[in-house]
This record gives structure tokens, sequence and C-alpha cells, in this order.
């Protein structure tokens, strides 16, 4: 026994000195944040690299609150960015799936302090203009993200809530996580992300309707906001599809280089038929011409807005004159002239086009249609489109022409032809299956004050009547220049208001005669023939305009300022008005002097008649 335990004694000190290596417990603890500055050589962190260089900067761009009025006399806002380094903290960094917006991000959101600006309403209603709206309705959150090849290094991203086209609030975002997050007063209107240069030009935009927000206990889930390039305007040419080709205007190839687009009313020729011109506000509309030099397709002219990415066909001239020798055969009449104004349509639902569709001139019920059949072959027995949507109309003068599309006797789209001698007058009439709301104001055009007016709008039938300045009806219309014309109730002149009709609200500045009158008088300019006038509101921007109309005189034109004051240059929140404007088709053209961002609008000028439109986003 005593052996066994002497045994075990001498195993005691071998077993200590030749057992397994055992290393000393580490505690690891993290005394301050991490600091994560993201992956190198990706957008973010070159924004991060540029914010540490530009964090002691003070001074940046000023910027002002839109509002709705016609005029508004603002003064402008400080609105410094707001970009840090990111501070995650050891849980914080366990759990980036977590967009409660917990973590100092890289953001360019307002501080809640920052804008404090009072805003003239209608009503006259002081209204604070800030990141956290007074009244909060919630707080909308949602996935936000960068398409297109649009980069971020060195520019300021913005993300805010537009109802009737007036910024409410501000919003934040987090590049890192990809997700946006805003305080809003009521789930109306739009978002829109804004990607832009220290310059203000827009480098990327995305604009999602707020509609069907899902509650998240905390937060209502918003739209996916995926920013990339701004709208352009652009020609979009194409020929009919190749089933067509047989007996139509020819096949579907890319054009060819004797192809000849302008815009802007021939003033700025495209380098090449797809090219596209940049820096435009998605409100604009503009007069394009298209002439082939090998004289093999008809000339064209036609409006085109910003945003319209919808094919634009060129038809050759032995299609144009097999097809009108062949309606003047059908219809045994015989045309004035082989180059009298030839206007062709098509209209389109949702994109698609539409079988069973009407086309009518407004104010001319006696002039009918002639629709194209599947083969693009006009048929003067048929009394709708097929399925290929195109329509014709033949003998008409060298006029301006508003043309509705109807189905089942209800007006589903217009636009506006521009019938010239020798040119095919073509556009395309877009119309949505759901139809969708227009809230119309009507109100003193310095002064804000709500104003009775009975209106009629291109695309509905019944005379609209504002109650306390305000109305409403229901659209369908997805495309085209929206002409309303404006009979006011009090003593207000009557006007026609020209906008895009693709906008969810249209505000009506009402003017006095006596204004208009006392403006001309001041000024000495009479009164000369076969001319209207045109009035233009600018809101909250520097700018300088011109007519595209040859021999006019600029001396005809007057500059206003916000309260209507006769000033010798624009004035920003004023505008301007052009007396004795030839009448027809005009272009008006303004530019912003900062970031030379264009705003140009197509009028209609009536003799002896007024027309009104605003220049703004």
């Amino acid at each position: 026994m005593s052996s066994f335990f002497a045994a075990v004694i001498m195993a005691i000190p071998i077993l200590f000195f030749y057992s397994a290596r055992l290393e000393k417990s580490r505690i690891v603890t993290i005394t301050t944040p991490l600091v994560i500055t993201q992956a190198r050589k990706t957008p973010a962190f070159y924004l991060y690299q540029h914010a540490q260089k530009q964090i002691l900067k003070t001074q940046s761009d000023e910027v002002m609150a839109s509002t709705f009025m016609s005029t508004e006399s603002l003064s402008s806002i400080v609105e410094p960015i707001v970009i840090a380094e990111m501070n995650l903290s050891r849980h914080e960094l366990g759990s980036e799936s977590d967009f409660g917006f917990r973590i100092a991000a890289i953001t360019t959101a307002a501080p809640e302090a920052r804008v404090e600006q009072a805003i003239t309403e209608l009503s006259h209603k002081s209204q604070t203009f800030n990141s956290s709206p007074i009244k909060k309705w919630g707080t909308v959150r949602g996935k936000f993200e960068v398409k297109d090849g649009v980069g971020i290094v060195d520019h300021i991203v913005e993300i805010k809530r537009i109802e009737e086209g007036q910024v409410r609030e501000l919003g934040k975002v987090d590049l890192h996580a990809g997700y946006y997050s805003i305080d809003i007063e009521t789930p109306q209107g739009y978002l829109i992300a804004q990607i832009k240069d220290r310059n203000g030009q827009l480098i990327g935009e995305d604009q999602q309707k707020m509609i069907n927000l899902q509650s998240q206990g905390q937060y209502f889930e918003g739209p996916f906001i995926r920013v990339g390039r701004p709208q352009v305007m652009a020609f979009n040419p194409s020929r009919p599809p190749p089933r067509y080709a047989a007996k139509g205007p020819g096949a579907k190839q890319k054009p060819a280089s004797t192809i000849v687009a302008s815009l802007f009313s021939k003033q700025h020729q495209l380098d090449q038929p797809d090219s596209e011109v940049l820096n435009i506000s998605k409100h604009s509309s503009t007069v394009l011409t298209v002439e082939d030099l090998s004289q093999t397709n008809a000339s064209m002219i036609s409006i085109r807005q910003t945003g319209d990415v919808i094919e634009n066909p060129l038809f050759t001239k032995k299609w144009i004159a097999g097809a009108l020798e062949f309606i003047s055969d059908q219809m045994k009449i015989e045309f004035r002239s082989k180059t009298a104004p030839l206007l062709i349509g098509r209209i389109l639902v949702d994109n698609k086009p539409m079988a069973g569709a009407r086309a009518q001139i407004e104010n001319l019920p006696g002039v009918t249609a002639v629709y194209l059949d599947q083969f693009m072959i006009p048929n003067i027995k048929q009394e709708s489109t097929s399925e290929n949507g195109y329509f014709v109309f033949v003998g008409l003068e060298a006029e301006n022409y508003s043309v509705v599309a109807l189905q089942d006797n209800k007006i589903i789209g217009q636009q506006v032809f521009l019938a010239e001698d020798g040119y095919v007058s073509y556009q395309h009439i877009l119309s949505t299956s759901a139809p969708r709301s227009i809230l119309i104001r009507s109100f003193d055009a310095f002064t804000g004050q709500p104003q009775d007016a009975d209106i009629m709008a291109p695309d509905f039938d019944e005379i609209i009547e504002s109650e306390n300045g305000i109305a409403a009806y229901r659209s369908k219309t997805a495309l085209g220049i929206s002409n309303y014309i404006i009979r006011p109730k009090q003593d207000y002149m009557p006007i026609n208001y020209i906008q895009d009709g693709r906008k969810d609200h249209v505000h009506i500045p009402l003017l006095k005669e006596a204004w208009l009158s006392h403006l001309q008088t001041t000024l000495q300019i009479n009164d000369q023939p076969n001319t209207g006038t045109i009035v233009g509101f600018v809101p909250n921007m520097d700018f300088e305009m011109y007519i595209i109309s040859e021999n006019y005189d600029s001396k005809q034109i007057v500059y206003f300022d916000p309260q209507g004051n006769h000033t010798p240059e624009p004035v920003s929140g004023g505008g301007f008005v052009l007396f004795n404007v030839p009448t027809g088709a005009r272009e008006i053209v303004v530019q912003e002097k900062k970031t030379e961002r264009i705003f140009s609008q197509v009028h209609q000028i009536r003799l002896n008649q007024t027309s009104v439109s605003h220049f703004t986003e």
C-alpha cells in the first residue's frame, strides 16, 4: 500500500511538467465606440473622406421653401448640410438591419430648429416649415438606393415631402444602411429624393406617391426610393412595328443619319435623333420639328414634354401620299393642297394602344376622324380605333387644335396638335385606366385671397365651379398640355391657364384688368393687331427669360415683383408680362441663373386673350 502512495506522489510532478499548455484567459473590452468609415473605393467612403475636409465649413448654398402661391416675398434661409462620421457601439454594430435610426449616420437632414420660416398660405395662415411638423401624423421609413450610375461624391442628398407643389417636410437619409426617414403632417402628396452638386444642379432624382402606407408599429413603411438619372427631353424616334411594314409607314429600324431633329422651335438641333436635352425641369414642354434630308420621310411637328419616353413614329412620304389618295377616293373629295396639314394621333391607355376609342376636335364636332385598321390602312367606315390606336384628321387649316380621346362618350385624355402646312402633326394621347383626383385653387395673384371662378378643364365635360377658391375633379389624362379656361365671378379678368397635364393640382392666379392696363399705360405700350398677352410667374428663382419668336420686340416685356409692382429687371418670386405676342403656338423659356436649368412652356396665343402659367418644378 505504501508503494502505491509512493507511485502517486512521484506521478504528480510528472503530470505538472508535461500537461497540455494553458493560456491565460483574456477579457475583450471596448472602451470607446467603433468608428466605421465605409469600405474603401465606395461612394460612401469618398463622401466620408470629403466630409473630413468640409466639416468646418459653415457656409452653404441658400435655398428657399417653395409654396403654392403665384409669387412669394420670402427671405432666404441657410440650409447647412450635416455630414458626419458614423459612430457605432458594439451593440449597434450587431444590428445593422435595424433601421430605427439610433445611430449618427451620414445624413443630409435639417436640424429641427434650423428651418423656421413663415410661409404665406392661400388662407393667410402662418405655418412653420421644418423637418419635424408641429402636428405630426407619423414617421415614414423606407428603403433608399442609388442606381443608373448616379454618384454621391461631393453631392448633396435630399428627401422631402411635396404636396401641391409645396415642400412640406424634410427627411433624413442613411446612405450606409440604405434607408430614409421623414416625419410628416399628412400622408398626402409625393416623396421626392434628389442628389445635387454643390452648385445646385440636379444629378439624380426619384419621385414616389405616398399611397398604401403600411403600419409597422412605431413607423409606417414608405415606398422604395430608387434615385436614378433625372428626366430628360428627347425625340425618341421609331417606326411602326414590322407587321405593318408591307402597307405601313416603314419597317422598324434605327433612324438614318439624314434625320434632323430640333427642339425649342428649331432653336436647338440635336446631335443625333436619339440625343437628349439635360438639365430641364420635369414639367417643361417644347416644340419638336423633324426633317429628313433624304426626302424619304415626311416632315413632322410635335409637342414634346420632359419625361415622355414613348416612341415617336416616322411616316414616309410614300405612305402619306398613298393614305391621302386612298381617303380622297373613298370619301370622294379633293383636298385643297397636297401640303395641307395632316394630323396623326395615337390613343394609348397605360402605355398600350387602345382599341374602340374615338378622337374628336374640340369646337369642331363636324370634323370626323379617319381610323387606321390593323394593317395601317385608312378605313372611312371604321368608327373607332383598331388595335393599333391610330387616327387621322385631314382637310384642316394651319391652326392649333385640341383633340380629345373618348371612350363610351367620356373623355379619357387630350392633346394639343400644331397644324402647319407641309408638316405631319403627330401626338400620342396618353391615358390611365384609373382616374386621379385633381385639386383646383383659384386666388388673387398677389394677395393670395381665395376667389371663386368657373373653370373649364380640357379633360372634363362639365363646368367646374370653385367654392371659397377650391374645387376638384377626376381625370384620366397622363400626358399633354392642359389649357384651363377661367371665368372669374368677381372683378377679375378672364384668362387661359396653361400647365403640364400630369400635375395633380391646378393653382390659378387671378388677375385684375386694371393691374395689366396700368403696366401697359405706364410703359406706353400700344396694342397691336392679331396678338395676345402672356403672364408668367416664377416663384423662388433668380431667372432670365425669352420668347422664341422672330422679330419680337423686347421692349414689350415687363417684369414685376411679388407684389405686382413694375421692376426694370427680373426679380425672384415675381414674374413677367409679354404684351402683343403674335397669335399661334409660342414658346417661353425661363432659365435659372445659378444652375442654368431650363423651364419651358408652349402657349397657345389667341386673339386678345391672356395666357397665364407658372415656371417651377
